[in-house]
């Protein structure tokens, strides 16, 4: 195995220990919550924390990618002040677009819960918007930490401390006896999110001081965040389409159980986006000094192991994915089969590798927001005629319909595009 690969997998082993923390504490937040809550109870959890997670994407304004590109970039040639600059300009745009979806939120919230015939939504919902804004930044100072290569430590700002806040807030309040309801479950996680702003700020203080430099906003970075923030919101709507067309057409115990279905399947996914964390700035440096012969080896080498994995971890679900189902509650086991097809989606994500990394890392960030768009429709047309015939197996169909078929076709773009081929064969 090469330096490179190596390296990667070094670096991935760390942020693998970070990520299985952070997958437990959520997995075990998730089964309390759906023995407390039951189906409908969680489903209006994991309803309110998408609709979160899509501002938050819209907040980022595509700097996130942005930022691990021109940071890694910046670093490797040591322009140091560029990366200052880089910083403060992303900040800037991330706290105007936060602080109106703020007042946004705030103000439709009680329109959004007609929308999903849920009145109890609307003040969870009003209680989430008043920490969009520390949430969004903690999002970016973690793309930032990602673009200086501290992958783990990306990871757990990013995507688990506030998890593993979570879960010990619930922890803590069942011991003490309070009622578990959903007001008080959306209020841990408000103060979670709270808790992940502090560390966040201070881990990056520590990397870079000043942590940006006051100056003018850096016009190409808003040029090449335009394509990314049609990239980030396309990515995660195909992402989220299923679960906001559940709550839209059926109700919140269909959510209740696809969503631990579509938890359960991230373990899957999981090693790819560890990899992809740990190859975007390393593919960044690569190809703009142009080793393409370089970034070839490392994809395709990486790639081979995904595979492995994913056949493993397909398998274990297969085995054992309906006794994993009872943890939650019997009612659970009826996501099953939709486990199963999930699991034929997310293996063929693994499987194609990091070709949208490498899209993106080589400038064709367009070509990217394109074919998430087209299948951004396909998905909400599939899941619109699949969910009203078959339910949770219809969205679980047409989301592993959407899945395979863009990833296949972003492999096939990037090698005509880069002459990368992403697959080991």
């Amino acid at each position: 195995m090469k330096k490179d690969t190596k390296e990667v997998f070094l670096k991935s082993s760390k942020a693998i220990v970070v990520q299985i923390v952070g997958v437990a504490a959520r997995l075990l937040t998730s089964i309390f919550l759906g023995r407390k809550l039951g189906a409908s109870g969680l489903g209006d959890v994991n309803l309110i924390n998408q609709i979160i997670t899509i501002l938050i994407v819209f907040t980022m304004f595509g700097m996130d990618h942005v930022l691990v590109k021109k940071i890694s970039i910046n670093k490797s040639r040591k322009e140091f002040n560029l990366i200052g600059q880089t910083i403060f300009t992303a900040f800037t745009v991330n706290v105007f677009i936060a602080l109106f979806l703020t007042f946004t939120l705030f103000f439709f919230a009680d329109y959004i819960s007609v929308f999903f015939s849920s009145e109890q939504l609307k003040t969870p919902l009003i209680i989430s918007s008043l920490v969009l804004i520390p949430q969004s930044i903690s999002s970016l100072f973690a793309s930032t930490i990602n673009g200086f290569n501290k992958v783990w430590q990306s990871r757990l700002i990013k995507d688990f401390s506030t998890s593993i806040f979570v879960f010990i807030g619930l922890l803590a309040i069942n011991f003490l006896n309070f009622k578990i309801n959903l007001l008080n479950v959306i209020l841990i996680y408000a103060i979670s999110r709270l808790l992940t702003f502090v560390i966040s700020l201070l881990y990056v203080r520590k990397l870079y001081k000043p942590i940006f430099l006051i100056g003018e906003i850096d016009k190409s970075m808003l040029k090449m965040a335009k394509p990314l923030l049609l990239v980030s919101a396309t990515t995660l709507l195909l992402s989220s389409v299923d679960i906001i067309m559940l709550g839209w057409l059926t109700d919140s115990k269909n959510v209740g159980l696809y969503t631990v279905a579509t938890r359960l399947v991230l373990f899957i996914a999981f090693f790819l986006q560890i990899t992809n964390s740990v190859l975007s700035p390393k593919i960044a440096a690569l190809y703009a000094n142009k080793k393409i012969e370089e970034v070839k080896s490392l994809v395709r080498q990486v790639t081979f192991w995904l595979i492995i994995i994913g056949l493993l971890a397909t398998l274990f679900f297969l085995l054992f994915g309906e006794y994993i189902l009872g943890f939650w509650g019997k009612t659970f086991t009826e996501a099953y089969y939709c486990l199963l097809i999930l699991c034929f989606g997310q293996f063929i994500n693994i499987s194609t590798g990091c070709s949208g990394v490498i899209l993106i890392m080589s400038g064709n960030e367009k070509i990217f927001s394109y074919i998430s768009a087209i299948f951004l429709i396909v998905s909400i047309i599939l899941n619109f005629v699949f969910i009203q015939l078959y339910g949770i197996i219809g969205a679980a169909i047409a989301t592993s319909i959407t899945i395979a078929g863009e990833n296949i076709l972003r492999v096939i773009i990037v090698k005509r595009r880069t002459g990368i081929l992403t697959v080991p064969f």
